[in-house]
């Protein structure tokens, strides 16, 4: 009796893999044109590649929304967490790019549903200065179909997702990103 409830358990658990697993896939939001507004995510599919526009609260106050920068400069959006090894090897490098880059290109740093406290003491004891949003439902991240932390978004000027980028962003992307904008 008891192994055909085991075996029931584990037949249900992988239809429900099958049904719910592959349900933000990084491609959705490639070929959507959502809006993301107090982390609810709303949109339709779209002919264009404007990328999931989003309002989430900033780290020490106020709100950051992505399209604040369409028609003004690129954007690079970072999805990571205080958790993940690559971020905390990726943020200070982006880091250091960023005052470089800043007139030309805004990078957000978009964490993964950790608390703000979490957060707010990653960022203090490496010194981060690009802005930092918070995404403590995890809507934004879904809205990107995130499966992975370290995982990057090119948004150019007009607002349009040029490329995705996992794993760790290098200075040749964000150049490659400018020259596209010129």
């Amino acid at each position: 009796m008891s192994n055909k409830i085991i075996i029931g358990g584990i037949v249900l658990g992988a239809v429900s893999l099958l049904i719910f697993g592959g349900r933000y896939s990084a491609n959705d939001s490639v070929s959507r044109s959502a809006s993301v507004h107090n982390g609810v995510a709303r949109g339709t599919a779209s002919q264009n590649n404007l990328a999931s526009d989003f309002t989430l609260q900033k780290l020490g106050g106020g709100t950051i929304t992505l399209s604040e920068f369409r028609g003004k400069k690129a954007v690079v959006v970072d999805f990571w967490a205080s958790w993940c090894p690559n971020c905390r090897r990726d943020m200070p490098k982006m880091n250091a790019m960023y005052p470089k880059y800043q007139d030309k290109v805004e990078i957000i740093g978009v964490n993964l549903q950790e608390s703000e406290s979490t957060v707010q003491d990653f960022i203090a004891s490496r010194g981060i200065s690009f802005p930092i949003a918070l995404d403590p439902s995890g809507h934004v991240s879904r809205a990107y179909g995130i499966q992975y932390t370290n995982t990057h978004f090119l948004i150019n000027k007009e607002g349009d997702l040029v490329r995705q980028i996992p794993g760790d962003i290098r200075e040749s992307d964000i150049i490659s990103l400018i020259e596209q904008n010129q």
